[in-house]
């Protein structure tokens, strides 16, 4: 467990459910390779061409609510590893991690304007004729798309409610609530064992140690004034629920970027998995619902759906930003971990189709080049 030395049962299932997931991962990348649209649609410019501008890439709200929360882990990282390995106070890492949050944000909201007064003046008298064709658009799909929306809006509703209202299980062995109360009560990183409420003895392993989450939830609760266990059990698991739609609403609009039916579609199987996948420990809906403050959660259900969403449209300062999050919330070999994995093996995978390919139409035109010459000897 990655705030325990000692690995649990629970731990175990959890990482061979991540591992079932990324094996699904490298099965999708083989059916989208062999997809010569999809294929064609990777290598080229992961860009939206509009009148009268060049190429401006596609930016969603997905890439600001995911992109955010990394951008906050890695935030919640520095100001960890100030504590641990400065020695600084809990309530001086809390305020440092505000004061980042806060310097960020006004950095991103500067940015957005900036962004938006060149896209005004770059469009300025100049008409977008997608917009005109978009004026005729079909009332029906927009009718079935309405329905599914609301009907995937009713579906997270309950599963929400299931998380705030249901019963807490497999925690044996977890101690992330008493990390965060010992936090909280020591004002201290880490220097207070959670289960014999003394100093460590022999220390902890610096890999460890440097995992960021008891850190941002106890600043969660600082801040909001929130109880741990309410933080920990009901408000996070809430978010990463909520997120892990988004991670897949996103790659829902990778899959299909002009149909929003099949995205609506995708979304409700996801959702109808989750709720299905509650019964069964190991499987993502079971970890969402009863585990989803955990890195391993966050990961499966968040980091690498959008992950795949972000290689696809070739964002790579996504992907960078999965696996630096991976290796903040996560106990991977040296930051080495599934999201890593998962990367190299599509960038891998890319490389053999595009070399197969291009000897595949080589060899049809050597075939056409032959059967022109012997039609001309003839």
């Amino acid at each position: 467990m990655q705030y325990s030395p000692l690995q649990t049962e629970k731990d175990r299932v959890s990482e061979w459910g991540s591992f079932r997931y990324a094996v699904f991962c490298c099965m999708e990348m083989l059916l989208y390779l062999s997809s010569p649209y999809k294929y064609g649609k990777m290598y080229k410019s992961p860009c939206k061409k509009k009148a009268g501008m060049g190429d401006e890439m596609t930016f969603r709200t997905s890439d600001i609510l995911i992109g955010g929360s990394l951008i906050i882990i890695g935030l919640t990282e520095i100001a960890h590893l100030a504590g641990c390995l400065l020695g600084w106070s809990f309530l001086t890492v809390t305020d440092l991690l505000l004061a980042e949050v806060g310097i960020v944000l006004l950095a991103a909201i500067l940015l957005s304007v900036i962004s938006r007064q060149t896209r005004k003046r770059a469009t300025a008298g100049k008409n977008d004729p997608v917009a005109d064709q978009n004026s005729g658009t079909d009332t029906a799909k927009e009718k079935s798309t309405q329905i599914l929306t609301g009907i995937l809006a009713f579906l997270i509703l309950l599963q929400i409610l299931r998380i705030l209202t249901g019963n807490r299980m497999w925690l044996t062995g977890d101690m992330t609530v008493e990390t965060v109360n010992t936090f909280l009560r020591e004002n201290a990183v880490y220097t207070v064992n959670p289960l014999t409420g003394t100093a460590y003895s022999m220390g902890m392993s610096l890999r460890l140690k440097i995992l960021c989450l008891p850190t941002l939830y106890g600043a969660i609760s600082r801040f909001t004034g929130m109880a741990p266990v309410d933080v920990v059990y009901r408000l996070i698991p809430c978010i990463t629920l909520l997120l892990s739609y988004v991670a897949y609403g996103s790659l829902g609009k990778a899959l299909f970027p002009e149909n929003s039916v099949k995205r609506r579609t995708f979304l409700l199987i996801v959702g109808i998995l989750f709720s299905t996948g509650a019964y069964m420990p190991g499987v993502d809906g079971f970890d969402v619902f009863y585990g989803g403050f955990r890195g391993v959660t966050i990961r499966a259900a968040v980091l690498l759906p959008y992950l795949l969403s972000c290689l696809m449209d070739r964002k790579y300062t996504g992907v960078i930003l999965c696996i630096l999050a991976e290796a903040c919330i996560v106990w991977t070999l040296y930051g080495a971990g599934v999201c890593l994995l998962v990367t190299v093996a599509w960038l891998i995978l890319g490389a053999l189709v595009s070399q197969f390919r291009k000897r595949w139409e080589k060899r049809k035109m050597t075939d056409a080049h032959g059967r022109s010459g012997e039609e001309a000897t003839e």
